[in-house]
C-alpha cells in the first residue's frame, strides 16, 4: 500500500489523482498520503461512524464476482462494496484506472467505461490460490490495457502463464520517496534489517551469520525491526548463538526509515521477496545493502559490487563473509553508500511518474491500432489477412506458438497481408499479430473464410506433397493459422469399421508403394505389442489396408487400455510415414471424423505354451513378422472394443479397451 500511496503523490504533480478504497475500518491511514490526492471510501466499517454501513444487509452478503477466501465464514468484502465499486467505475470520468489488488483486478475486468485499465501487481501472481489466480489469468488479464510487475523476472513468469497478454506487460518498480527523512553518517557501527518476523524472511540465518562475525567486531551490533510469529524462535536463536550483547530484536517501528539513519549497513536475508521496498528505503538513507538472491526483487535493486551484494539464498557463510567485508572496510562501505543513494533514484517519485506516464502513452497508442482481422483462404491456398484502418508501415507477424521457428514478418499493403501457402510457415500453430505503434498486438478474429480449402488439389505439384494453411479463431478470440506441411504424407479418405475388420482407404502422397507395403501399428508404451497388417495398392498412390479385429484384440490384456498409432511402411528401405487426416478444412479432425467401435468377444481359451511362440526378430522384417496372428495371446471369456480415431495431431490411431 505504501508504494501506491507514493505513486499517487508522484503523479499528483501533473495529474488529478484519486484513491478509491472498498472499505474503511480505521480512522487514520496506515501510510502517509499526499494531501493533493483525493480519497473516496465506498463502505465504512467503523462502528462509531455516523455513515457506518454495518447495518446495511448487503454489507455481509456474499459478492457475485469478488473472490473472498474459501475459508471465510463471512465476506471480507461484501456485495455492498462490490456493487458500489462497479457503480463508481461505470460513472467515473477517469482516463486511467489502476487496480492495486489482485482481487480488485477481477472486478475491474467487469467494469464498464472507456478508461484504460491497469492491473498493477506487487507480489507474485502465480503463487495465489486458484480461486484468485485462475480468474485473474483467464478472465481479467485479457481485458486489461496493461499489466505491471515490479521486476522483469516477474513479467517473464506472467508471460509464461498467460502468453496472450505478453504485449501488455511493463515493469513498474515500487515507488519509494525521493528523500529519506534522515541520512546515515556511516559512523555508527550498526547493521540493520527490518520486516515481518516470519520464517521466509530468513532472520534466523542473519543471526547465525552475524554471530560468526561478531566476536571479531565486538563494537558492532545487529538491530532487527519488526513483529511477527517468529519472534520467540529468533529470541532462542540469539540465546543459542550467544549473541545477546550484539543482536537485538527492536520490535516494530512505524515508520522504520528513521531507524536506518542510525546504521551503516543494511542486510535483508529474505528467501522470498517480490520486490523489497525496505531495501530501497535503506539504500536511499545511505546504506549499502546485502541481500539473499530471493525471487525476484534484490537482484533488480542492487548493482552487484557497486552499491551492495546479492548472495545465494541460504548461503550463511557468504552472508557472513560480505557482512564482515563491509564492516571491516570503512572506505569501501562509504563508497557503496554513496552509490546506493545515487542508484535508487530510479525508484523514486520523478522516475516513477515518468515511467508511468510513458506506460499510459503506450496504452493509448496500442488502443489506437486496429486489431480486428478477417482471414480468407485464396483458391491457391494462401491466406489473405485484412485489417481496415492500419497505418502504412504496419506489419503482420506470424509467431510459432511452440517457439520452435523464427517469426515470419510480412508487410501490410492497403490493410492486407498475404501469407503464402509455400515456403513461409513451417508445420505448427501460428499466432497472427500486427506490429504497429511500437508494439506487437494479437489480431482478433472477425471471421475466417476457408471455402477454397475444399477445392485445393492434393498432392501438390509444387513444393511439399501436403501444404495447407487453415486460419481459425482461437478460444480467446485471437486469430491463428494452423500450418500443415508434409513432404511425404498419407491421407485417410475413408474408414469402414465392421465386426470382423477395420478397412482404411487412404492415399500416399510424395512416396511410392513398393513390395511388401504394410501399415504398422506402433504401441505408445509397449514395443512388443507393435504389429503390422497388409496394404493393397491401387491407382495414383491410393491403397486399402485391412485390420483383422480378432487378431488385434488378442494383443489386448484386460484392464488398462492399449493405444497404437498407425504408420505406412512403403517398402523395406524407406522410412515410415504417418497415416493422417489433414487435407481438410476441419481444425480438429478427431471431433468430426468418427467411426463405429466394433466389439470382439473371445471365448475362454488357454494361452499358448511359451515353446509355441515364434521367436522375436529385429528390424523391419521383424515388425512385419510380428503380425497379430503370430504373437496373439488368447484371453478367456472377454469382450474388447476397438476404437479407430484421429488423435489431436490428426494421426490415425487405434485404441482397444475392455467392453463393459
Amino acid at each position: 500500500m505504501s508504494a501506491i500511496h507514493n505513486l499517487a503523490g508522484a503523479l499528483a504533480d501533473h495529474h488529478e489523482v484519486e484513491l478509491v478504497a472498498l472499505r474503511r475500518n480505521r480512522d487514520q491511514a496506515f501510510f502517509p498520503l499526499d494531501p493533493r490526492v483525493k480519497t473516496t471510501v465506498l463502505t465504512d466499517q467503523r462502528k462509531h461512524s455516523h455513515v457506518s454501513d454495518l447495518d446495511d444487509p448487503l454489507n455481509e452478503a456474499w459478492p457475485l464476482i469478488y473472490p473472498n477466501e474459501p475459508t471465510d465464514k463471512k465476506p471480507w468484502v461484501g456485495r455492498l462494496a462490490e456493487k458500489r465499486l462497479l457503480e463508481y467505475l461505470a460513472t467515473t470520468d477517469a482516463d486511467v484506472v489502476v487496480s492495486n489488488n489482485p482481487k480488485i483486478t477481477i472486478l475491474l475486468a467487469y467494469a464498464e467505461g472507456d478508461f484504460l485499465k491497469v492491473a498493477m501487481e506487487h507480489s507474485r501472481p502465480a503463487q495465489y490460490g486458484p480461486h484468485i489466480r485462475d480468474a485473474r489469468f483467464r478472465d481479467a488479464y485479457p481485458k486489461m490495457d496493461a499489466i505491471t510487475a515490479p521486476t522483469p523476472d516477474e513479467l517473464e513468469t506472467i508471460a509464461r502463464h498467460v502468453p496472450g497478454v505478453s504485449h501488455m506487460l511493463a515493469a513498474q518498480p515500487n515507488c519509494i520517496p525521493a528523500h529519506a527523512s534522515q541520512m546515515s553518517t556511516g559512523e555508527n557501527k550498526v547493521v540493520v534489517t527490518a520486516g515481518v518476523l516470519k520464517a521466509h524472511k530468513g532472520f534466523d540465518d542473519l543471526i547465525e551469520a552475524f554471530s560468526t562475525v561478531a566476536p571479531r567486531h565486538p563494537d558492532w551490533s545487529l538491530r532487527i525491526y519488526g513483529a511477527g510469529p517468529e519472534r520467540g524462535a529468533l529470541r532462542r536463536k540469539i540465546d543459542e548463538t550467544g549473541s545477546n550483547n550484539q543482536v537485538f530484536l527492536m520490535g516494530p517501528a512505524t515508520p522504520v526509515t528513521p531507524e536506518f539513519a542510525k546504521a551503516s549497513l543494511f542486510v535483508l536475508p529474505s528467501r522470498l521477496e517480490a520486490f523489497g521496498n525496505v531495501t530501497v528505503e535503506a539504500m536511499a538513507a545511505g546504506l549499502p545493502a546485502i541481500c539473499y538472491d530471493a525471487p525476484h526483487g534484490p537482484r533488480n535493486i542492487i548493482t552487484q559490487g557497486e552499491d551492495g551484494y546479492v548472495v545465494p539464498v541460504g548461503d550463511k557463510e557468504a552472508l557472513a563473509e560480505h557482512i564482515e567485508k563491509l564492516i571491516s572496510d570503512d572506505d569501501l562501505r562509504r563508497k557503496m553508500a554513496s552509490a546506493a543513494v545515487a542508484n535508487v533514484v530510479r525508484f523514486q517519485e520523478a522516475a516513477t511518474a515518468e515511467r508511468f506516464e510513458k506506460l499510459v502513452e503506450a496504452m493509448r497508442a496500442r488502443r489506437a491500432v486496429p486489431r480486428t482481422a478477417t482471414a480468407v483462404v485464396t483458391p491457391q491456398g494462401d491466406v489473405r489477412v485484412r485489417v481496415d484502418g492500419l497505418a502504412v508501415d504496419a506489419e503482420l507477424v506470424c509467431r510459432d506458438t511452440r517457439k520452435k521457428a523464427a517469426d515470419v514478418v510480412l508487410p501490410f499493403v492497403g490493410g492486407e497481408a498475404l501469407v503464402p501457402t509455400l515456403g513461409k510457415l513451417a508445420e505448427g500453430d501460428w499466432q497472427l499479430l500486427v506490429r504497429a505503434a511500437g508494439a506487437e498486438l494479437p489480431l482478433r478474429s472477425a471471421g475466417c473464410d476457408t471455402l477454397h480449402i475444399l477445392g485445393l488439389e492434393h498432392p501438390r505439384t509444387e513444393g511439399p506433397a501436403l501444404s495447407l494453411l487453415l486460419p481459425y479463431a482461437y478460444t480467446d478470440g485471437t486469430l491463428r493459422v494452423q500450418s500443415r506441411v508434409r513432404a511425404q504424407h498419407v491421407e485417410v479418405a475413408a474408414v469402414e469399421a465392421s465386426a470382423a475388420s477395420i478397412v482404411v482407404h487412404a492415399a500416399a502422397w510424395g512416396v511410392g508403394l513398393g513390395a511388401g507395403s504394410v501399415i504398422e501399428a506402433v504401441h505408445r508404451k509397449e514395443a512388443d505389442k507393435n504389429f503390422t497388417f497388409p496394404v493393397k495398392p491401387g491407382a495414383d498412390g491410393r491403397f486399402t489396408a485391412t485390420l483383422d479385429n480378432a487378431a488385434a484384440a488378442r494383443l489386448h490384456k484386460g484392464g488398462a487400455e492399449d493405444v497404437w498409432d498407425l504408420w505406412l511402411l512403403p517398402d523395406q528401405k524407406s522410412p515410415r510415414v504417418r497415416v493422417c487426416k489433414l487435407a481438410t478444412d476441419v481444425l480438429v479432425p478427431m471431433d468430426v471424423f468418427t467411426f463405429p467401435y466394433p466389439v470382439v468377444r473371445s471365448p475362454a481359451a488357454p494361452a499358448p505354451a511359451a515353446a509355441e511362440t515364434k521367436p522375436k526378430a529385429t528390424g523391419w522384417r521383424g515388425r512385419l513378422a510380428a503380425a497379430p496372428t503370430a504373437v496373439a495371446t488368447a484371453v478367456g471369456g472377454t469382450a474388447h472394443e476397438l476404437r479407430p480415431y484421429f488423435a489431436s495431431n490428426g494421426q490415425m490411431s487405434l485404441k482397444i479397451v475392455d467392453k463393459k
